[in-house]
């Protein structure tokens, strides 16, 4: 089925050091990598149609590819394939769905899978290649603006139909950028806007809200212009490039991310391949977090340390646990008196049990509470 919507990335190992990535690395040529002995798939897809001036984004794949295999292995155990560039479609539509196509292939083998756009309105594929395997996905948006009425990408995600969307979480937003209705929609949709400026206080915050997360998607331009110049926007503020390396981190790290999309990177605007080293660097450390994944749900494991705290007048009582194994924290949010279920664990933050025990509700709590009554 995959070899129809393929074909073969050519590698260049002249260039790769005997330690390098490249060197442990299956490729597909004549077959396909196989899927038993793959872990982690690379998939390209060379499409940069509705990345308005900046269609040039259809080269980033290649060119992440030629920095990424160079980086030297730190794990012996890797088992990484790169499977290729998906086949560009006589439209933009027959892309979206060729792309969600080889997502649900590969979801359905539990191969986690790294796609190097192109335009950033693939999203919308990687998002419905879910559509059969997930009923409740969290997405985490990594992106400097946003908006609901324009951004096709997005809206279709909302109004998909069925709709199996449970959270959007918008990291790193720059509010000068960004109209207040698109704002107020996902606060009533009680989905999370995160700013730039408070992430960049903490970036460790943004760690619970990727490790609940089903699919990661990051547009270049929220890293700033002069950490990543490959982009036409020229966007002055943003992450760091330390901050997006900390960020892949963190959602390799995360036990439920099975697709991490990067798109919008555009190699005709980089300098001495700036941009494609930074990806390059943020994708080693994607799959350096997958392999200290820890597991360690407390559904699951009993080594936790459980804290309670009584919160105001007539409010629901806060239960937290603790991981003995990351010290990662999570909290119980109640469910209504007649639903069947008591409770769903969601992933929080030491700063939201310090708030809990000081008898203060945490926002997080708050909007768990509201989107089970929903």
């Amino acid at each position: 089925m995959l070899k129809e919507f393929l074909k073969p990335y050519i590698p260049h190992p002249e260039t790769w050091k005997e330690t390098s990535i490249g060197h442990l690395c299956c490729f597909f040529d004549e077959e396909i990598p196989e899927l038993s002995e793959t872990d982690i798939a690379i998939i390209g897809i060379n499409d940069g149609r509705k990345s308005v001036g900046n269609e040039g984004c259809k080269a980033a794949p290649d060119a992440i590819r030629e920095e990424f295999y160079k980086l030297i292995k730190q794990n012996n155990k890797l088992r990484i394939s790169d499977f290729g560039n998906i086949e560009v479609g006589d439209t933009f539509e027959d892309s979206i769905s060729a792309l969600s196509q080889v997502v649900d292939y590969l979801l359905r083998e539990n191969i986690t899978l790294i796609i190097l756009g192109g335009s950033n309105e693939l999203a919308y594929g990687q998002y419905k290649g879910y559509q059969k395997v997930c009923k409740n996905l969290e997405y985490v948006n990594i992106v400097p603006e946003f908006d609901l009425k324009n951004d096709n990408y997005l809206r279709s995600i909302c109004t998909h139909k069925p709709n199996y969307l449970f959270n959007i979480n918008v990291l790193g937003y720059q509010t000068y950028l960004v109209e207040s209705d698109s704002i107020d929609v996902l606060q009533k949709l009680y989905f999370e806007a995160n700013r730039l400026g408070s992430l960049k206080k903490e970036i460790s915050d943004a760690e619970p809200m990727l490790r609940n997360a089903d699919m990661v998607s990051l547009n270049i331009n929220s890293i700033k212009q002069s950490d990543a110049p490959a982009t036409s926007s020229g966007n002055p503020n943003g992450f760091t490039g330390e901050e997006i390396c900390q960020l892949a981190w963190y959602a390799g790290l995360a036990d439920k991310i099975k697709t991490f999309g990067i798109y919008e990177l555009n190699p005709s605007y980089d300098v001495n391949s700036q941009t494609s080293k930074l990806i390059a660097q943020a994708i080693w450390y994607f799959i350096d977090g997958y392999y200290n994944r820890k597991n360690d749900n407390p559904i699951i494991h009993t080594e936790f340390l459980k804290y309670r705290c009584t919160l105001g007048d007539n409010q629901p009582e806060a239960i937290f646990y603790k991981s003995k194994l990351s010290d990662r924290w999570w909290m119980e949010i109640p469910y209504p008196d007649n639903y069947g279920e008591h409770s769903i664990l969601v992933p929080c933050s030491y700063s939201d049990y310090i708030t809990a025990s000081k008898g203060e509700m945490p926002d997080r709590f708050w909007r768990g509470l509201q989107k089970i009554n929903m």
